[in-house]
C-alpha cells in the first residue's frame, strides 16, 4: 500500500501545484473523489488527474532510481513535457538523452531561458517549490530605460503586484547600462508566476529579456550553452536540501 499522498509525489503530479493544494480540490481514485493525503492506495487502484490515468500496480513495481539533471533552457520552447499545440517542449530538448521520465521543478516562460533543475523526485520537487525554503534564484534581465537608485530601492525593500501580492526583499547585485537600456542581475527566494517581470512593472519598466543563471547553489556556468544538460550527483542534492 501507498499513501494518496506520497503516490502523488511520486508519479510527479504535483509538479505544478504541491501535493496539498492538488488534495484540496481533491482528485479521481477509482472515479471517487479524494481529499485525505493520508488515504491507502491498494494495488489495484487508479488515479485519475488532468485526463491521464496512473495504475498504482506500475508505481508500487517501479524502483526507480532518483536523477537530477540542470538543462539550460533555450528562448520559445516551452516549459511543458508536452503542448497540444506543436511547440518545442523541454521533452523535444532532451530526447534521446535522459532516459528517464523526468519533469521540471518550477518553469520558465517562452520568452526567457536559463537554468532549470529536472527530475523524478516528486518529493524534492515540493520541498524546493514550498515558499518555507526560500530556495534563491538569480536572474539578469535587460529593461527599458535607466531606472534610479530609488527605484531599485523599492524592489529590493518588496513590491506590492498588481494581483495585490507583496514580494519578499530582493537583492539587486549588479546594474550595468546598454545603450538606452539597462542590464540589472536580480536575485529573490520565491517564485510567482512572471514574478521578476512584475517587480519591475511597478516601478515603471518592461523586461525585454529575462535569463536564470542560478538556482540554488546551481549555475548557468555548468551548462553555459543553450540546450545543454548536465546530471548532477545525488549526494550534491542532498546536501542542498537539508
Amino acid at each position: 500500500m501507498i499513501s494518496l499522498q506520497k503516490a502523488i509525489q511520486t508519479l510527479g503530479i504535483s509538479r505544478r501545484k504541491s501535493a496539498d493544494k492538488i488534495l484540496k480540490d481533491g482528485i479521481l481514485v477509482n472515479s471517487k473523489i479524494i481529499k485525505e493525503p493520508w488515504y491507502e492506495l491498494e494495488e489495484e487502484d487508479t488515479i485519475k488527474y488532468e485526463g491521464k490515468t496512473y495504475k498504482i500496480s506500475e508505481l508500487l513495481k517501479r524502483k526507480e532510481e532518483k536523477v537530477y539533471y540542470l538543462i539550460n533552457k533555450p528562448l520559445d520552447v516551452i516549459c511543458a513535457m508536452e503542448d497540444p499545440f506543436g511547440r518545442k517542449t523541454i521533452s523535444d530538448l532532451i530526447k534521446n538523452k535522459i532516459k528517464e521520465k523526468v519533469f521540471h521543478v518550477g518553469r520558465l516562460d517562452l520568452n526567457s531561458s536559463g537554468l532549470l533543475l529536472l527530475t523524478n523526485d516528486g518529493d524534492l520537487a515540493n520541498k524546493l517549490l514550498h515558499p518555507k525554503h526560500e530556495i534563491s534564484k538569480t536572474y539578469t534581465v535587460i529593461i527599458n530605460g535607466h531606472p534610479t537608485r530609488e527605484d531599485l530601492k523599492k524592489i529590493e525593500n518588496g513590491v506590492v503586484l498588481e494581483t495585490g501580492y507583496k514580494t519578499n526583499p530582493a537583492k539587486i547585485e549588479k546594474v550595468k547600462k546598454q545603450g538606452s537600456n539597462h542590464e540589472v542581475t536580480i536575485t529573490i527566494n520565491e517564485g510567482k508566476k512572471r514574478q521578476v517581470r512584475l517587480m519591475f512593472k511597478v516601478i515603471g519598466f518592461k523586461v525585454k529579456e529575462l535569463k536564470r543563471i542560478k538556482f540554488g547553489p546551481f549555475s548557468i556556468k555548468e551548462v553555459p550553452n543553450p540546450g545543454n544538460i548536465k546530471k548532477i550527483d545525488p549526494e550534491i542534492i542532498k546536501n542542498f536540501i537539508k
